[in-house]
């Protein structure tokens, strides 16, 4: 069986990683220790030859001590109006195959990230995340269970929209057989 090409994104997601963690003086064995993922992923990834999921990408932001936006796309001006015209697009777990649009990257906005996340049936479930800041998720298509820890779980509907603390750990699922659109935007105050 023969591995997938490279993206396009994935190699810049990678080039920016390796050059960051260069920057930083940091090997990629203190990295693997620090973010609590493999070398061998990691190394993977540098060479584009994996797409990070967003836990990831924080979890190698906060091991470098960067924000995760720095991995997604370089950040702009502050004080500008940005507008995504063709969002990046991230596996948002390797092993789900589910995917988000990112169209706020946190290296982008020093307060707020956004993502339009697609769950489609048969792909498996998104892991549970944690990061500091806030959630606002707003379903936009179909029915998804919010669940948070220490929270009974939250069924959404298109329309309806729930907040909560990214330090818990928390993560959105599919409730039944058709697929799901979501808005969720982060704070990062």
């Amino acid at each position: 069986m023969s591995r997938p090409e490279p993206t396009p994104e994935a190699i810049e997601v990678g080039r920016v990683i390796r050059a960051c963690r260069k920057q930083r003086g940091v090997s990629m064995a203190v990295l693997a220790t620090r973010s609590g993922l493999s070398q061998p992923f990691l190394s993977q990834l540098e060479r584009g030859l994996a797409t990070p999921s967003l836990s990831s990408i924080y979890r190698i932001a906060e091991a470098l001590d960067v924000t995760p936006g720095t991995f997604l796309r370089p950040p702009g001006r502050p004080g500008t109006v940005s507008h995504e015209a063709d969002p990046q697009v991230i596996r948002v777990e390797e092993s789900a195959g589910q995917v988000a649009h990112v169209l706020i990257p946190g290296g982008r906005s020093a307060v707020m990230e956004a993502y339009e996340h697609h769950f489609e049936p048969g792909r498996g479930e998104r892991g549970w995340f944690q990061h500091p800041g806030e959630d606002f998720l707003y379903v936009l298509e179909g029915e998804i269970v919010l669940e948070v820890e220490g929270e009974e779980p939250l069924t959404l509907r298109a329309g309806q929209s729930a907040h909560h603390r990214g330090e818990l750990p928390h993560r959105c699922r599919l409730s039944g057989p058709a697929p799901a659109r979501t808005l969720l935007v982060i704070t990062n105050a």
